[in-house]
């Protein structure tokens, strides 16, 4: 089961557009999420944000697992099902991601032509971009080649300071997921999924989208490759690129926050407001 928490104004004068909204790496729906959200709900949209499966509230075991097909067939359960919803205009659904969950919206719009808008709040669009020292490199795929041929999960750091045997090894990456996650938050995750991790590469799809995107960059963002993020915005064909003073989870700090979800409403409301439903408002 896909846990979701869903979101809409409480009057509907007509049926409103909908933003799917996926969380990052080895957080939940419930970590930063709900801020934008409550945001895009003021300005009349609504909004769906769930939970991978082995993640928050959904079910899955064990826990705290990735598996980049699995998490890309979540987001296409959630987008079907955001179409079911009452009130709801099935032809304006967008998706909204932070980190990997934005690039997972990039994949999501680049094979769905459904979707209507993507917003992709500090993505990861190619991880091959910036690869870890090899010595680090190995060690990564040693794990995930014993996680692989074992029926248990072989873990390793999820975050920690630049040079560390860890996924995201960046200055803010430690510091950001104790203060963004409103949970007990454990510095570990399974490691089969850097397998695959080399066919995930939102930077190469970012051609087959047809919806326009907003991409959102922060300047000072050490968790993701930034010049992978330029590249996506080149090859979308209908892309916009956003830059911030911020690191990569500054974007959820209280005194930032404002300004960047008003820049995701405007873009979403040039492209999805109807002449009647309450997204036109100023």
């Amino acid at each position: 089961m896909i846990a979701a928490t869903w979101y809409r104004p409480n009057v509907l004068a007509a049926r409103i557009p909908c933003v799917v909204m996926g969380h990052g790496f080895t957080l939940t729906r419930r970590d930063g999420v709900p801020e934008y959200a409550r945001r895009l709900v003021a300005a009349g949209f609504a909004a769906l944000a769930f939970d991978y499966r082995h993640w928050g509230d959904s079910t899955g075991s064990p826990r705290g697992w990735i598996s980049l097909r699995e998490q890309l067939a979540d987001w296409q359960a959630a987008v079907q099902h955001a179409g079911t919803l009452d009130g709801v205009d099935a032809d304006r659904i967008a998706v909204w991601g932070f980190s990997m969950g934005g690039g997972h919206a990039l994949l999501t719009a680049a094979r769905d032509t459904r979707i209507a808008a993507v917003v992709a709040l500090m993505p990861s669009t190619d991880p091959l971009a910036a690869p870890p020292p090899l010595t680090v490199g190995l060690r990564m795929i040693g794990r995930a080649l014993r996680e692989a041929i074992t029926p248990r999960a072989v873990t390793m750091p999820a975050a920690g300071p630049p040079g560390s045997f860890t996924v995201i090894a960046a200055p803010e990456a430690l510091q950001g997921f104790e203060r963004t996650s409103g949970r007990e938050w454990r510095n570990e995750v399974n490691t089969s999924w850097l397998l695959t991790g080399r066919r995930w590469r939102p930077v190469r799809e970012a051609v087959n989208i047809r919806a326009p995107v907003l991409l959102q960059l922060g300047e000072r963002d050490g968790a993701v490759p930034l010049a992978a993020i330029e590249q996506t915005a080149t090859r979308a064909p209908h892309a916009e690129l956003k830059r911030y003073d911020l690191d990569h989870f500054e974007c959820f700090r209280p005194e930032h926050i404002d300004r960047l979800a008003s820049d995701q409403v405007d873009f979403l409301r040039r492209l999805l407001a109807s002449p009647t439903d309450p997204t036109k408002q100023s």
